[in-house]
């Protein structure tokens, strides 16, 4: 039998009690660490101490919430409301202690960690980059269900309450100081010290009120409470949030109406109006999906962990390419302490690598994310060269040069020849099979993909390609650079277009189709957008380049056959120079005015649209056809990924198709969304597109078979699992 989740010591009239679950990596605010609070508070208020410090016995985190596995499995509202009631409870009886309590905070305090942070009477933070505090649950599909949706107002004032609560964002130690979450920060080893002074502070003079911390949170909240106030305050807040959510994640809107509505009402009456919305929203469709991208994510992360095992930490890379991608990559390196030598063919486009990198560490110092310093000494770890010199000591290179497959076997040859033998080869390439670059390789064991999607900075994804005769160790390597980077990385099999590229060609190409029936561009991808997608699939296409994207489509055409023909308005416009944002125009024109509709475009889509023959459908499609076809195609083109061996993880597919392309996370996945559905459904949906526009609907063996046996995605990867 496990310990208990923590210990109570109690040092010259201080009690200190420490959060510190041996069954978890992290301390979670979960039932049994709630039992353990409740009996050890109820002791500390028989025998009252001089003043209380809880703190944590982690080395890396206070705590980091509710425990997100006992929450999924509650579905009886009445059980919830009860465990609820309970940690309310919890939280008013730590709150009305008739001496000091004090928060010392170090790591991350994050939803249910604030929580019982805020219920003390005091806060103190380190000044360190894992200190983090906030109320994230919006980003699970709730809202704070410890007090935090009436505390965090009562305390910061309501415009900087929402601000945390609607956003799910978080703040360090500053930050919360000039708020006023916290009312002190210090340094990590003097974290003990300031707890306790501020615990004997108490003793002496009672806590500060709110709003002490000047005119800007008191004004919000004077303000928030007068009518003409009360409109703006709430009415901004509302826009915001529809304009972010798009009014798909209710969880925003109802932490904005339980706010608003608490504000009104005595503490414990607003804190029942907060546990019934917190009860409605768990067993809520939205709600669950976003729970299972958390263990999805947690699942995945945790997998990469152990194909990194044993890997030592990357000392010395280099990036070969120092165009937009290549100088991402390098950047993205060097932030992360790692030596890189940025190659390319002469000193201008080095130049303009570097200056890439240079803006973008810039950008973090001017954000705060790094200190001027720290972001002087990353770009100081970029060393810029127009020859191989120094490869030798490179454990890692990644090729980032134009997608062309002689180009890139032309610079693997180069680079085996100036690298040692232990160097790992990564190619950064979006369709070419890893196993045809690695043809005539003096060491294809060492040849792996490394796909990154672009920003570079800004994409969470990365897709590490395990070509045949991908070595373990080389793999590890890719990995561990990945996870290095703070990717998000999944594993997968080799083959045109790999996993990611080769699911969305299907679904551009649809889209694209749709233009010759006669649908507007912009039609589409407000279609796209009500359905969930952060942009739609013209806008997509205008980032990643019409040129990219016309040679993924030769490649997969190629390798897989003519139901991934494309219809020829890509090549259109790539050969009329419209290649997408970067030259200024593709499905839009780009300016200094940001994005705007073209008509000559119409034109010319009309014109092809005539010399095709138009429609197959009849005319263009009704609006959730549109979403229906695109989505269809995205997922019998996995369908076949998986019976080709490219990728056979659930959580892998959900995951690469919401960080490598905005899939709607409120749906919880690609798969997640098909179960949803069913495969006999599926089925039957694809075989009435087939018989109106031919075989590229055909479903895929795979989707015949679960639908004869009834089975769903994850249901079967669990039984294959554990067989």
């Amino acid at each position: 039998m496990s310990g208990a989740p923590g210990r109570v010591t109690r040092e010259s009239g201080i009690a200190w009690l420490l959060l510190d679950d041996p069954e978890k990596r992290v301390n979670t605010l979960s039932s049994r660490l709630m039992g353990w609070l409740e009996s050890e508070i109820e002791a500390l208020a028989g025998e009252p101490p001089a003043g209380l410090v809880i703190a944590s016995g982690k080395p890396d985190g206070f705590a980091a919430g509710a425990d997100v596995e006992e929450l999924q499995a509650l579905a009886d509202r009445a059980a919830l409301l009860a465990l609820l009631a309970r940690g309310h409870a919890l939280m008013a009886r730590l709150a009305a202690l008739p001496f000091p309590t004090v928060a010392a905070i170090h790591g991350a305090c994050l939803g249910g960690g604030l929580e019982l942070a805020l219920a003390c009477r005091r806060r103190v933070a380190t000044e360190h980059a894992k200190t983090r505090l906030g109320l994230p649950e919006v980003q699970l599909g709730l809202i704070p269900g410890l007090g935090g949706t009436q505390r965090l107002p009562r305390l910061l004032g309501v415009p900087a309450a929402l601000d945390l609560i609607l956003t799910g964002r978080t703040v360090g130690a500053r930050r919360a100081r000039k708020l006023g979450l916290v009312d002190a920060v210090c340094h990590p080893a003097a974290l003990r010290e300031a707890a306790e002074r501020l615990a004997r502070e108490g003793a002496r003079k009672p806590a500060r009120r709110p709003f002490v911390r000047g005119v800007t949170s008191r004004a919000g909240a004077l303000l928030a409470r007068t009518p003409l106030g009360s409109r703006l305050v709430w009415g901004k807040a509302r826009a915001g949030v529809l304009a972010k959510t798009g009014g798909h994640y209710p969880a925003p809107l109802v932490a904005l109406g339980v706010v608003r509505e608490g504000a009104r009402l005595p503490l414990a009456r607003a804190l029942d109006l907060e546990a019934g919305a917190f009860s409605g929203l768990v067993v809520a469709e939205p709600a669950k999906s976003l729970m299972a991208i958390f263990f999805a994510k947690n699942a995945v992360e945790a997998k990469a962990a152990k194909a990194a095992k044993g890997v030592p930490p990357l000392a010395e890379a280099a990036v070969v390419g120092a165009g937009f991608m290549g100088a991402g990559i390098a950047q993205g390196l060097a932030e992360q302490g790692v030596s890189v030598l940025l190659k390319d063919r002469d000193l201008d486009a080095v130049a303009r690598g570097m200056a890439a990198a240079g803006a973008r560490f810039a950008e973090l110092a001017r954000r705060r994310r790094l200190s001027p310093p720290a972001a002087k000494a990353a770009m100081a770890r970029l060393h810029p060269t127009v020859s191989y010199a120094g490869f030798a000591r490179a454990e890692l290179v990644i090729e980032a040069v134009f997608e062309d497959l002689e180009v890139k076997r032309r610079v693997l040859r180069e680079v085996e020849a100036a690298a040692a033998e232990r160097t790992v080869f990564a190619s950064n390439t979006s369709a070419i099979p890893i196993a045809r670059i690695a043809e005539g390789s003096r060491r294809p064991e060492s040849v792996v993909g490394m796909h990154f999607f672009s920003p570079v900075h800004r994409m969470p994804l990365l897709e590490v390609v395990r070509q045949p005769r991908t070595s373990p160790a080389a793999l590890a390597t890719a990995v561990a650079a990945g996870r290095r980077m703070g990717k998000t990385v999944i594993v997968v099999g080799d083959g045109p277009g790999f996993f990611t590229s080769r699911v969305l060609a299907p679904f551009l190409n649809e889209a694209a189709w749709m233009l010759l029936e006669g649908a507007r561009i912009e039609w589409v991808d407000a279609a796209m957008t009500r359905w969930g997608w952060p942009v739609g699939p013209f806008a997509l296409l205008d980032e990643v380049g019409l040129d990219v994207a016309r040679h993924v489509a030769e490649v997969l055409v190629e390798a897989l056959g003519e139901r991934l023909l494309p219809p020829p308005v890509f090549a259109r416009l790539a050969d009329a120079g419209r290649l997408g944002r970067k030259s200024g125009r593709g499905f839009y024109l780009y300016g200094e005015k940001g994005k705007r509709s073209d008509p000559a475009i119409h034109s010319m889509l009309g014109a092809m649209s005539g010399a095709t023959g138009g429609a197959a459908g009849g005319g263009p499609p009704a609006d959730g056809e549109v979403a229906e076809r695109c989505f269809l195609q995205m997922l019998n083109e996995t369908a076949r990924c998986i019976e080709d061996g490219v990728i056979a993880d659930p959580a892998a597919v959900d995951l690469g198709v919401l960080y490598g392309f905005g899939f709607p996370a409120f749906r919880g996945g690609l798969l997640r969304e098909a179960d949803r559905r069913g495969a006999a459904a599926i089925v039957d949906r694809l075989d009435a597109y087939t018989a109106r526009f031919g075989r590229r609907f055909e479903p895929a063996g795979l989707l015949r078979e679960m639908a004869r046996r009834g089975e769903t995605f994850h249901r079967a990867a669990t039984a294959r699992t554990t067989a």
